[in-house]
């Protein structure tokens, strides 16, 4: 008998649920499953992470699919695009859907995601964007299909790459931020002004300190905003990007404790009801909500080995959260941060290299001759070699400022991008853990395009930093190990890779 798992949501978490099972069920010895899918949006899944590199034209709208997921015969597969779960039924285990089906479950897993919030409670008129889906993406793009005015609002990376994004394609954009500096969640006071001259270099005017206080129309026609201390400035149209809500409304309907999110325990359950499990943004385990993709794809993880009984000793307590490499896609500014915050280890030994002028700040921790927290902003050579160090953890000499001074021939770590000398263990992508010998092994098992290296290793699937990294992995063993017979694959980070999106009016059903 096979058990029912439904999930509501099929976003980048979901998805990574679902490829987690497959995988899990080709052991003949996991339990059957059938599994159901309720997505709101009519496309298959994306890289949600990607959005702002084709706002700044780095990035194709059709090329952010992910790879389908990866399906045993111990698992079917139905997936609904373009329809919405309206209710949760505990008492007779069923969800029910807009268009009046009816799905029972054994277990019901909640990955319904975020909503982004807006910057004023009734901005959500003419005029007004975000950011968050595929169909976000496009309104935007269409908005700005000429040169306007732009205020975006809010200094994150996410606002920032936007910012930059629109100010390549031609527009005149202001920033408004209500902290006192730009990334203030990333970067320390003296990196943030280097940063903010750095946008102003671009032609990006930031207003710190910046409380919005309404919209300015001329009939229907957006014509400005205007702050709390009186300042107004002219604009066509406003981007917000003020951070997300989690999408609890199903849960609340069932009755579920919801506080900042759907609150789960430690087994990612709900503590009111064990049958209902809740994932990504829209949950709050006793860890806390993220707002990150890693916590999020390994509570996918957790949950797809407790769904086929393989529960291990790493899912009995909350994941802890390891210090991350945040890099701002952004185009005309380099800024990359190692560590879990704008301070740096109190424990550690920290040296800063500071050149507003030269439009560069470096900063990095080290304790026991391992890389701890770095900042960089308008170094990009350093960075890499920095997070190479770090990733790697590679010793590093006694002076840490040694490592600030890359005209030194023996002071850094080199990253290298040579596929030759890398090592083996080097990891090429972050988001996954994927190593070189993964690309190798894979290309070496067959799979020679981009897209099948990411569906078998997950590699590009996540901030897409790795591309080219890994496209030159693949075109060095196209040289090294050619297929016989076979044209050898052109490896660019335009490969189309994966199916193209599909943008669907109404129900669109899949069953595999």
């Amino acid at each position: 008998m096979r058990t029912r798992i439904v999930v509501v949501g099929h976003g980048m978490v979901a998805a990574r649920l679902l490829d987690e099972l497959g995988r899990l069920t080709a052991d003949r010895s996991a339990p059957l499953l059938d599994v159901t899918v309720i997505g709101a949006e009519p496309h298959r899944p994306y890289n949600r992470l990607l959005l702002s590199e084709v706002i700044a034209g780095r990035a194709d709208l059709g090329r952010l699919t992910l790879p389908a997921p990866a399906v045993s015969s111990g698992m079917t597969l139905r997936v609904l695009r373009g329809t919405y779960a309206t209710d949760l039924d505990r008492k007779r285990r069923v969800v029910t859907c807009d268009d009046g089906s009816e799905f029972a479950y054994d277990t019901v897993v909640l990955a319904t995601g975020a909503a982004a919030r807006l910057p004023l409670p009734d901005a959500a008129g003419q005029g007004v964007r975000v950011l968050r889906t595929i169909d976000d993406c496009r309104e935007l793009l269409a908005a700005c299909s000429y040169p306007r005015r732009v205020t975006v609002v809010g200094a994150g990376l996410l606002g920032l790459e936007i910012a930059c994004g629109l100010s390549a394609r031609g527009a005149g954009v202001h920033v408004l931020h209500r902290g006192g500096q730009v990334m203030d969640r990333q970067l320390p006071v003296e990196a943030a002004k280097v940063a903010r001259a750095t946008l102003a270099d671009t032609g990006i005017e930031v207003l710190t300190d910046a409380d919005l206080e309404s919209l300015r129309y001329d009939g229907d026609q957006l014509v400005g905003v205007r702050l709390r201390d009186g300042r107004a400035i002219p604009s066509d149209l406003v981007v917000a990007s003020v951070g997300v809500a989690a999408r609890t409304e199903i849960a609340v309907q069932a009755g579920l404790p919801v506080r900042t999110g759907i609150i789960v325990t430690d087994a990612l359950r709900s503590p009111a009801d064990p049958r209902v499990a809740a994932i990504g943004d829209c949950a709050e385990p006793p860890s806390g909500c993220t707002g990150l993709l890693a916590p999020g794809w390994a509570q996918a993880d957790q949950l797809a080995r407790e769904l086929v009984g393989r529960r291990g000793a790493e899912d009995t307590a909350s994941p802890r959260h390891t210090s991350a490499v945040v890099k701002l896609k952004a185009v005309g500014v380099d800024v990359v941060t190692i560590g879990d915050g704008p301070e740096p280890p109190a424990h550690a030994r920290t040296v800063t290299l500071s050149d507003p002028e030269g439009r560069r700040h470096v900063q990095v921790s080290v304790f026991e001759q391992r890389v701890v927290a770095a900042c960089c902003v308008g170094a990009k050579r350093v960075a890499a070699d920095l997070t190479a160090a770090y990733e790697r953890q590679t010793p590093v000499p006694d002076d840490p400022a040694l490592l600030l001074l890359d005209a030194l021939p023996s002071a850094t770590v080199p990253a290298t991008d040579d596929p030759t000398t890398m090592p083996s263990r080097a990891t090429v992508c972050r988001c996954n853990g994927v190593t070189k010998k993964d690309i190798v092994d894979a290309h070496l098992a067959g799979s020679r395009e981009l897209s099948d290296v990411a569906a078998r290793t997950r590699a590009t699937t996540g901030c897409g930093g790795c591309t080219e990294v890994v496209c030159g992995l693949l075109a060095w063993m196209d040289d090294v190990s050619p297929a016989k017979d076979v044209a050898q694959p052109k490896h660019s980070r335009n490969d189309p890779g994966n199916i193209a999106l599909v943008a669907s009016s109404g129900t669109d059903k899949e069953i595999t």
